[in-house]
């Protein structure tokens, strides 16, 4: 089955999802009230989701407003994704608010709750009557990665379509599909961990921090001066793995501001237009700048789990040479990894003092083998 179809080209987005994607296309002929797409995130289901409420809002496959949902800045798109660890009554009763608002160009109305299993209960029943008898102009679109941790309630009254968890070789394929070496597009798929979206970041944007982090794995010596170079070095990596996001964002504004002027939308709509998309590109920002650092911290953990496991077995990181240290090293080495995760995640530190620390827990590298590791 082609996944693109005729003047509907944003679904060829979502790879290895066909049996996903042809029921979300046919929903969006007849569509009912609520839906729940269910998926590990980087599975294409964010990607399906707006082409899904692309498909709501523009059957006819208009391109200009296939742009606008697929960018997530549609006037009747609405995207919810509040920074906080939990969606609560106040982002529900927001929710409910854009339920009732009238579209402003077509006939139908989409709003797409991501990381729905953060609804706590408060605002889950909140959502109950809304999900069970909305306007005939708008759908709801949730979208999860834990539909087990949403009240039974909320389930009910959804549709539910399944997202596959994308295995190396579906995510292999799609890279050399696109263009990338079959070799690196092997390697990029097992990094990746089966998210085609952390594959793609990886190999661009997230490269640099790869090769920081990764280097400081043989660049230690076990001296303050080179923990302190490393950290350096690892913190500027991040800079530059940000700045082409900050670059694009600040495109994306310029753009929608002139969109918006061009479209004759009344001030007040293009304020409330561009309050959301800034909103959106700070929740970005934050996520990225988290993401790489979590990026690094596990390209080090990949480089001295290749080390821990020893020689003849196959490793991930594919082209690096392997480093040599002891069992016991290697393993206090993961340890460390873990420790600075488990910081990050829950005490959000000072970035340079957590780099700094982490790499002084880190063994000296000794030596690296001689040669490639045997795939």
């Amino acid at each position: 089955m082609t996944v693109a179809t005729l003047g509907q080209p944003g679904w060829d987005r979502v790879v290895g999802q066909d049996k996903a994607v042809e029921l979300l296309q046919r929903a969006a002929e007849r569509p009912v009230h609520s839906y729940l797409l269910v998926g590990p995130r980087g599975s294409g289901i964010e990607e399906a989701a707006r082409c899904f409420a692309a498909a709501l809002v523009a059957p006819d496959g208009d391109e200009r407003a296939w742009d606008l949902s697929l960018r997530g800045i549609h006037p009747d798109v609405v995207e919810i994704d509040p920074p906080a660890n939990q969606i609560r009554v106040d982002d529900a009763q927001m929710i409910v608010d854009e339920v009732y608002r009238s579209p402003l160009e077509g006939e139908r109305k989409v709003i797409v709750v991501f990381d729905a299993e953060r609804m706590n209960d408060a605002a889950s029943n909140k959502l109950l009557k809304t999900l069970e008898e909305p306007p005939r102009s708008a759908v709801l679109v949730l979208v999860t990665a834990g539909a087990d941790q949403l009240l039974p309630t909320i389930r009910s009254r959804c549709q539910r379509v399944d997202f596959a968890f994308l295995g190396p070789d579906a995510v292999a394929t799609a890279l050399a599909g696109s263009g990338v070496d079959p070799d690196r597009a092997r390697l990029l798929a097992v990094l990746g961990g089966g998210r085609i979206d952390r594959a793609r970041a990886i190999d661009g944007r997230l490269a640099a921090v790869r090769e920081a982090f990764v280097s400081t794995a043989a660049a230690l010596d076990g001296t303050g001066s080179a923990v302190a170079v490393r950290a350096d070095a690892a913190q500027e990596a991040l800079r530059v793995a940000l700045a082409d996001l900050e670059a694009a964002q600040e495109s994306e504004a310029e753009q929608l501001t002139a969109e918006l002027a061009g479209a004759g939308y009344p001030e007040r709509t293009q304020r409330a237009q561009l309050k959301r998309l800034e909103e959106r590109q700070k929740r970005e920002h934050r996520y990225a700048r988290t993401e790489a650092l979590v990026e690094g911290i596990t390209a080090l953990e990949t480089m001295y789990r290749d080390a821990l496991v020893g020689e003849g077995t196959e490793v991930l990181n594919t082209d690096r040479a392997r480093l040599v240290l002891d069992p016991r090293a290697a393993a206090q080495a993961l340890d460390a990894c873990r420790a600075a995760r488990h910081a990050l995640a829950e005490h959000n530190p000072q970035e340079q003092l957590l780099l700094e620390r982490l790499f002084l827990h880190l063994p000296p590298s000794g030596h690296v083998g001689a040669s490639m590791p045997r795939r």
